[in-house]
């Protein structure tokens, strides 16, 4: 292969996956490690040694997706609410990999993998959700990734929905993330059921009735709080993505459709906004991560 090639690297509270990804979207190679997000140096060591296994000889550049507050232009996560990352130069640690790499939100990365290789093509106004340990958004308007002023626009997750509820890995209480993520869908189970996250998922696509209302309850939070987003920011299409829906598909998108059509504002009188799944699945982060380096290296 002589196609210019680029290192895609989704890391999070939980996983470090780099893929190898070609200008069409190709994902050529992969690894994965865990990450104990409560080790912020492990998780940095996890994060470089996918890298180094998935890089070729035709590899022109690194792209970074990191679940926080990545700094625009820097590459410096300033804070990360479920990984033991504070003021943390992200591009300096991938600097002995010896490509120019770039670093942006996770989600925004997503967005990008979406807008150019996945559900999102040919749509100039889209937001994506990405769900797991938290939520976290990327947002397409006109056509362009916003970010914002400092690189911190569309962290959707930490909007305080429930006052005094539930502590948030960013300190706060009642986030949107508490109460509609893959960790409240493991809270939830172990109450419930004594299962976690992928356990209510099993559960619930065998029949059991309690593991199939977690899954209604934490949707139907998720179609509330998309209903505001699209209030807000009215895309044309919002695009879900992360392990849980991956996992759950329709049990959990179905009632976040339902959610979403009682709680957005005059449903009858305004176009549809379907809520699909990412076409890339679990990829989104580490291909739009690689894309954008591809294109930043041109």
């Amino acid at each position: 292969m002589t196609e210019p090639t680029a290192v895609g690297i989704d890391v999070g509270a939980t996983k470090a996956e780099a893929l190898l990804v070609t200008a069409d979207g190709t994902i050529h190679a992969r690894a994965l490690a865990d990450t104990p997000a409560t080790d912020g140096p492990a998780v940095l060591e996890a994060m470089r040694s996918v890298a180094e296994q998935v890089r070729d000889p035709n590899a022109i550049a690194i792209g970074v997706g990191a679940a926080g507050l990545v700094e625009l232009g820097t590459g410096r996560m300033r804070f990360a609410p479920n990984i033991a990352w504070r003021d943390v130069d992200l591009r300096e640690v991938l600097a002995p990999l010896g490509l120019p790499t770039v670093v942006d939100n996770d989600c925004t990365v997503a967005a990008v993998g979406e807008l150019l290789a996945g559900a999102g093509r040919g749509v100039d106004h889209l937001l994506y959700v990405g769900i797991g340990t938290g939520i976290g958004g990327g947002l397409v308007l006109g056509g362009e990734v916003q970010r914002g002023a400092h690189g911190f626009a569309g962290e959707i997750g930490h909007i305080i929905v429930e006052p005094g509820g539930v502590v948030c890995g960013c300190g706060n209480r009642g986030c949107w993330e508490t109460v509609a993520s893959g960790s409240t869908i493991s809270r939830l189970g172990r109450e419930r059921l004594g299962l976690d996250g992928h356990g209510v998922v099993a559960a619930a696509g065998r029949g059991d009735e309690t593991a199939h209302a977690i899954l209604e309850e934490v949707g139907a939070r998720i179609g509330q709080g998309l209903a505001g987003l699209a209030n807000v920011l009215d895309p044309a299409l919002v695009i879900v993505g992360g392990g849980p829906t991956a996992a759950a598909g329709d049990l959990l998108l179905d009632p976040a459709r339902r959610a979403f059509g009682d709680a957005i504002e005059a449903a009858a009188y305004r176009p549809e906004v379907p809520i699909v799944p990412a076409s890339l699945g679990a990829d989104s982060v580490a291909v739009g991560a690689a894309l954008w380096a591809l294109r930043e290296a041109s």
